[in-house]
């Protein structure tokens, strides 16, 4: 028989279509530890991946001189599949191969594992389905289909489980605070009578951008109504139960939408300062309504440079990206053409000219994108509006211009139009320390630690109400800003903070921007 050598990248490329990221040996030693607790359980895992926890709890059995644990185990990919029975981690009769939310529920003492994290939307339409059916089936609700399939291979991991079972998953930060996931808590807590969140600032999958946290529950038949959570720095301090910070968590607050389990890494002190600030703090939204931009289908064809000849009165000045936003100080009005680009927003009636770049559009397929061929005409792009306000998608910190030179702007940017007040009040407001510390509670991040604003989460931001921080400030705004200083930006109405608080209060708001930030630009696992 040949032998057939798949590269590296290859395998990376079909574990990734898979979800399947990959758990480093010492957690996975640690969660099989936690989970096997007398010799003979039967173990589970759902979605065996390279093998890692199968392999850790036969270490374990071995340290602890045990026999060799049974499994039952669930696999996709037929590739990872064959080699995991190649290789004797498991007997061909304890893997099933396929979707493990279709596989018969059988009973088990414990569970180990890393769900695969794939959104609904990205799966064929026959597992979508499934994931879709087994979430309701657990939760007794129906899902949104927002959702990924880790969280019904969460409650269905749960289902496997006898009286006082216990499971150790590695999932995405995100479960802390998704939509989709709050029936998932309601459900752990009146199955288990212990939970406990632990996330470690070293990366424990370096070669991927996704925050992670390891979820222990416990005493399945049993409830709780809090969830213990530990944040340690190294995966060292994991294994060796020396966390920087512990804390109790409580379900009616991650069900409520609340943020705690990012307010329970703040500093001691600035939470009970940011319950203080509420009075005289406000939604952004209450002030302003976020939006994405326009959706064109092709950016560059829509953006048409001057070679083109189109007129000028179906060219709209335009914000296409971030990046012309940097070291450009506050006004758009002061942005030069290097910054900027046009829209092309013809009329009911095309120019000559406008026919033939028209014409150019559907020689190069414009016309087919999905967004394009489902307008008509296909050529005229919607919901065009000049936004107040501009702020920055992806960013290390948000940026924020007023748009006093009414450019309209791409889904690239959020755009921000006001419903009270004005926007040099709003963009002294967001200047603060205070609005960013909130920023940092609010707005989730990608792995690579770039925030990612969205409207509904940069309309949780909460702000100074108008006029807490006089409109006078702005020039020491602006000038931070157009030097590429966005620290310097923040901290720039924190004077107006320091007259009410203190400076000893500012300095405290500081201090848990510094440790948001350091949690969220967390270091690779070396």
């Amino acid at each position: 028989m040949t032998e057939v050598r798949v590269s590296e990248a290859m395998l990376l490329m079909e574990r990734k279509a898979y979800g399947a990221f990959y758990t480093p040996k010492d957690a996975a030693h640690y969660m099989a530890s936690w989970a096997m607790r007398t010799e003979g359980d039967v173990l589970l895992e759902p979605s065996i991946g390279d093998g890692s926890f199968i392999a850790a709890a036969r270490d374990v059995a071995a340290a602890r001189r045990w026999q060799q644990p049974r499994f039952i185990a669930a696999e996709l990919n037929p590739r990872t599949a064959a080699e995991a029975v190649t290789c004797g981690l498991v007997a061909p009769d304890e893997l099933a191969v396929g979707d493990f939310l279709r596989a018969p529920i059988r009973p088990v003492q414990a569970a180990i594992g890393n769900p695969p994290y794939v959104r609904l939307r990205a799966l064929p339409a026959e597992q979508a389905e499934t994931a879709l059916r087994a979430s309701g089936a657990d939760l007794g609700a129906p899902m949104l289909t927002s959702g990924s399939v880790w969280m019904p291979f969460v409650s269905r991991t749960a289902r496997f489980l006898g009286p006082d079972g216990r499971m150790a998953l590695v999932l995405p930060w995100d479960m802390t605070y998704v939509k989709y996931a709050r029936p998932l808590w309601r459900y752990l807590a009146d199955t288990f009578g212990a939970l406990r969140v632990v996330r470690v600032r070293e990366r424990l999958f370096p070669e991927i951008g996704q925050d992670v946290l390891l979820l222990f529950a416990d005493g399945k038949g049993r409830t709780t109504d809090t969830v213990a959570f530990e944040a340690h720095s190294t995966v060292e301090d994991l294994i060796a139960g020396t966390p920087e910070t512990t804390s109790a968590v409580a379900i009616n607050r991650i069900v409520a939408g609340d943020r705690a389990f990012q307010e329970a890494l703040l500093p001691s002190g600035v939470a009970e300062l940011l319950a203080s600030t509420r009075s005289w703090t406000v939604p952004a939204r209450e002030l302003v309504t976020f939006n994405i931009g326009y959706v064109t289908g092709d950016k560059h064809f829509f953006h048409p440079g001057p070679e083109h000849d189109l007129p000028e009165t179906s060219l709209r000045p335009a914000l296409t990206n971030a990046r012309g936003m940097r070291g450009r100080g506050l006004y758009t009005s002061r942005l030069d053409e290097s910054a900027t680009a046009t829209l092309w927003l013809p009329g009911d009636e095309l120019t000559e000219a406008e026919e033939a770049y028209e014409r150019r559009g559907r020689r190069l397929g414009v016309h087919k994108a999905y967004k394009c061929r489902v307008r008509d005409p296909w050529y005229r792009v919607p919901g065009v509006k000049v936004p107040d306000l501009v702020l920055s998608v992806f960013s290390s910190l948000p940026v924020l211009m007023v748009n006093d030179g009414e450019y309209v702007a791409t889904n690239s940017l959020l755009c921000g139009y006001l419903q009270q007040g004005d926007a040099d009040s709003f963009a002294a407001s967001w200047y603060t320390s205070l609005t960013l510390l909130n920023a940092e509670l609010e707005v989730h991040s990608l792995g690579g630690g770039v925030l990612v604003l969205v409207p509904n989460e940069a309309g949780n931001v909460r702000v100074p109400k108008p006029r807490t921080v006089p409109k006078k400030l702005l020039p020491t705004v602006a000038k931070a800003l157009r030097a590429g200083d966005l620290r310097g930006a923040y901290a720039a109405g924190d004077e107006a903070l320091a007259r009410k608080y203190g400076a000893d209060a500012v300095e405290l708001l500081r201090e848990g921007i510094a440790v948001l930030e350091a949690w969220r630009v967390a270091k690779p696992l070396s």
